[in-house]
């Protein structure tokens, strides 16, 4: 089975209650079945819901300030996260085992988090593992209950890093499109600005997880005729150790 886990960091005195956790599942996706096998033991609940593992594991210690430094420090959505995030001590694992796909995985692991900080009034905010981004609590919930019924909540599962390279252009790529089944996203030499860039890899990335891996080696892709921009599949010039999707602004 394959595995998907979101970090959940908590203020002081923070309580957690499974049946309040089922409340809030039921109310805000009454399309879920409800959970079977109930059980806790040693600080861990776990239960399944549409022949998926759910844990919910109490972790008496704060996320690893390893983990969250980086995302801290590039966040679009939470501009204070170091400053609130430093202080917290304790957090919750959500973890979901299941061989469904792995937007499937996505899609419950962010209702089953959203239930969790829905029903915790101590809980600060999400690591979310797959894209290293930090999100806080408000806006978790947001995208989860708002976004999440019309489609890909694509700003609370990828991470979009761009900006300028020392020959002017705009550079960036994603990542948590693989942690999704999809080749991450990235470009060198882009004639936007890293805003337009941004919102250009948004789209794209939102794009491939409602059709599906459409976008073959070498097609061009653009808003309209005369814009049009070449995808390679290539090696990563940015760390990722798989084959990515690379956007050549100057192929053509």
């Amino acid at each position: 089975m394959a595995v998907s886990i979101a970090l959940v960091a908590l203020g002081a005195d923070a309580k957690i209650s499974i049946a309040d956790v089922q409340r809030d599942l039921n109310t805000n996706w009454s399309n879920l079945p409800d959970a079977e096998g109930i059980e806790e033991k040693d600080g861990i609940f776990s239960f399944r819901i549409s022949g998926s593992d759910i844990f919910l594991a109490s972790m008496q210690a704060p996320i690893p300030w390893s983990d969250l430094e980086g995302p801290c420090a590039t966040s679009i959505l939470w501009p204070d996260a170091a400053k609130q995030l430093r202080e917290h001590k304790s957090h919750w694992m959500v973890t979901i085992s299941a061989d469904s796909p792995p937007v499937e995985r996505a899609k419950l692991l962010t209702q089953v988090t959203a239930a969790v900080i829905g029903t915790c009034p101590a809980a600060i905010g999400v690591y979310w593992g797959g894209a290293a981004l930090v999100i806080p609590r408000k806006i978790f919930l947001a995208f989860a209950t708002k976004i999440l019924p019309q489609g890909p909540p694509i700003q609370i599962w990828v991470d979009f890093r761009v900006g300028r390279n020392p020959q002017g252009k705009s550079s960036g790529f994603t990542q948590g499109l693989a942690p999704l089944g999809f080749m991450e996203l990235e470009t060198e030499n882009s004639s936007e600005s890293p805003a337009k860039l941004r919102e250009r890899l948004s789209l794209i990335a939102t794009y491939l997880l409602e059709k599906g891996p459409v976008i073959r080696d070498r097609d061009t892709i653009g808003e309209d005729k005369k814009e049009r921009i070449r995808v390679v599949y290539s090696k990563s010039a940015f760390g990722h150790p798989k084959t990515v999707m690379r956007l050549d602004y100057e192929a053509i």
